[in-house]
This record gives structure tokens, C-alpha cells and sequence, in this order.
């Protein structure tokens, strides 16, 4: 198999990711244990019972007690349409784990991109915050992709340990959802995948679309801090793009900020949906007064005068839970999702 992933929505009716017609315990216990490393949901009924539609089914062969044939789905994976392979999961757990991480692409959660619309915008706080608020209703999961970030490591106060940009990039092979999103810190109950004083994302390769792909199929929402850049179609990270359910802009007030954010809103995808978020003011009104002057709607994220402070002593996005900005996000968030 090679590194390419799809682009397929999530489901819109239930559906198995994996079926599994088998009777014997060791062969069953084998199994969901890479499924659940891969972070694919699984059903067992027996050899020969009715069974509800998968996208992968594994049967187990007759004569043996640890050997299963695989074979998907034609109408989510039409690529094996007609085609079995059989695999042994205690001997070739690395060939189950790729079927698995095959059959979990074409499934997963909603991405919302957040991109300022000019420098000091506040993408990275919104983009928090917003992970934050969309944690309460499902898991929920942050990844920073701005090869020039230095990391959320001081903003969300991240303890040490786990993976970093650093980290991913030095394995090799398939991602595997499920022991990816566990392995990367927790905020909140946001799972944060971010830089270090090591290195932010890779701008090179696909480091960025395969983890974002595998985060995804694990979680109910993926948000994603994109540079501005990833707008222009000739740069590479425009594929990044290719992934959004959801786009967030965020801007100034000012009048400088405002004639960027007309730059910048011209270069979105007609196609995307998309919330302009007009950050830094002092009331609604002001809000609506920018937004007008860009010919569109926006939602209003209010001006925490504290917020420096907040950060210098310790605190997150987020943390005032009973202030302006924190009623903002959660319009924002009914809107993303809406």
C-alpha cells in the first residue's frame, strides 16, 4: 500500500468499519487488539450468521484457528473491489494494521481550518479556544500546522512527554490512528499534536496531510491552525485545504488589518464553507462594522484585556469561561458545526 489517502467524507448512515466472522478466541483476541490499536470499531458475529454491512470483513478460513481472509467494501474501498488476501494477525500484524488504517480512511470526524487573515490576527488563540469549546460535545483534537510555530508548549502550559512534530516525523511507514491521537498531549481533553524547541511541521513531504488523516479518524472534530500561505495554490500545503469540512478566518478591526483580510478572503475556495471571525473588539457592533466593510457576515470575538497577563501567570485560552470571548466561541463553535 502507499501513503495516499482518501478524501471521502464521514458516514452518514452506521456502518462496521470491521467485521469479524470468527469462533475462535485467540484469532478474536489477536484481532481486536490491532483494531484497536489502528482505532477502527469492530463487530463479531458468527462464521455463518447474518451480519450487519462493513467496509472491511474478515472471515476466518476453515482448517485453521489463525488465519483470516479480508476483503472490503466495493462501494468505500473500490480500488479491492473482487479482491481477498489472507492474513495471519499473530504473524503479519503489520498487513492487518495496513487493511485496518485502509479501511478507517474512508471514515472520519469533521476538520474546521482556522488561517489569519494577516500577521497577529490571533488564529492560534481562536483556534484553541475553539478545540476547547468543541471538546465538551466529542473528542476533539488540535493540530498546529504553521512550519514557523514554536508551539503551543507556553500557551496551553503542555506538560513533558508526548509526541511532538519531531517525534512523527521520524517514523516510518503507516501512521496508525489510535496510537497516534494516544500518544500526543492532552489539554483539556483536547489531544494537541504541536512543535517544540525541536522543529515545528515539516513544509516538505506529506508529514502533514498523512497525520492530520490519521488524527481524523479517531476524532469527532479536528481543528487545524493552517499558516496563510497554505491559501496560495502554487505552495504545497494548498492540499491541506483538500481537507476542510470548515474554514475560519480571522481578523482585525483596523483599517489595515481590514484591506489584508480583503486580500486574503479573495483567495478561499468558493466551494469551502467558511466563518469570518473579526477578533480584538470591544463590542458586537464593531465587529458587524468590519465584517460589513468586507461585504460579508462575521461573528465577533471580544477583546480580553487580561489576556496577557492571564498566559504570563499560567493560565489558558479559555480559562475565563464566564467572559465576552468565551460566549463568542461558543456562537462560533454552533456555527462551525451548524
Amino acid at each position: 500500500m502507499n501513503d495516499k489517502v482518501s478524501h471521502r467524507r464521514v458516514r452518514t448512515q452506521p456502518l462496521t468499519t470491521v467485521l469479524i466472522r470468527a469462533s475462535s478466541p485467540e484469532l478474536l483476541t489477536d484481532i481486536e487488539r490491532l483494531a484497536e490499536v489502528a482505532g477502527v470499531d469492530t463487530a463479531t458475529v458468527p462464521v455463518s450468521g447474518e451480519a450487519p454491512p462493513a467496509i472491511l470483513t474478515l472471515v476466518e478460513e476453515s482448517g485453521t484457528t489463525r488465519t483470516v481472509r479480508a476483503s472490503f467494501n466495493e462501494l468505500f474501498q473500490p480500488e479491492f473491489a473482487g479482491k481477498s488476501v489472507s492474513v495471519n494477525p499473530r504473524t503479519e500484524p503489520a498487513d492487518l494494521l495496513e487493511l485496518f488504517v485502509a479501511a478507517g480512511a474512508t471514515q472520519r470526524g469533521v476538520i474546521v481550518g482556522v488561517i489569519g487573515c494577516h500577521g497577529g490576527a490571533g488564529a492560534t488563540v481562536l483556534a484553541t479556544m475553539l478545540a476547547r469549546q468543541l471538546a465538551q460535545d466529542g473528542t476533539t483534537s488540535l493540530i498546529d500546522m504553521d512550519p514557523l510555530s514554536p508551539g503551543y508548549g507556553m500557551l496551553l502550559s503542555l506538560e513533558a512527554g508526548g509526541k511532538r512534530w519531531p517525534d512523527i516525523g521520524k517514523e516510518n511507514g503507516t501512521l496508525l490512528p489510535g496510537r497516534l491521537v494516544d500518544s500526543l498531549p492532552r489539554w483539556k481533553s483536547v489531544r494537541v499534536l504541536t512543535g517544540d524547541d525541536r522543529g515545528a511541521i515539516p513544509l516538505s513531504g506529506r508529514a502533514g496531510i498523512l497525520a492530520a488523516s490519521a488524527v481524523s479518524q479517531v476524532s469527532a472534530v479536528t481543528v487545524v491552525d493552517l499558516p496563510r500561505f497554505a491559501l496560495l495554490k502554487l505552495n504545497p500545503a494548498s492540499e491541506w485545504l483538500t481537507w476542510l469540512d470548515h474554514l475560519v478566518t480571522v481578523t482585525r478591526p483596523d483599517v489595515t488589518c481590514l484591506a489584508a483580510a480583503k486580500r486574503t478572503l479573495s483567495l478561499i475556495p468558493p466551494a469551502l464553507a467558511h466563518t469570518l471571525v473579526v477578533g480584538g473588539v470591544k463590542s458586537v457592533g464593531q465587529a458587524d462594522d468590519a465584517a460589513h466593510q468586507l461585504g460579508m457576515e462575521g461573528c465577533p470575538l471580544r477583546y480580553e484585556r487580561t489576556f496577557d497577563g492571564d498566559i504570563a501567570h499560567g493560565m489558558t485560552p479559555g480559562d475565563r469561561l464566564r467572559s465576552g470571548s468565551a460566549r463568542d466561541i461558543r456562537r462560533i463553535a454552533t456555527r462551525v458545526l451548524s
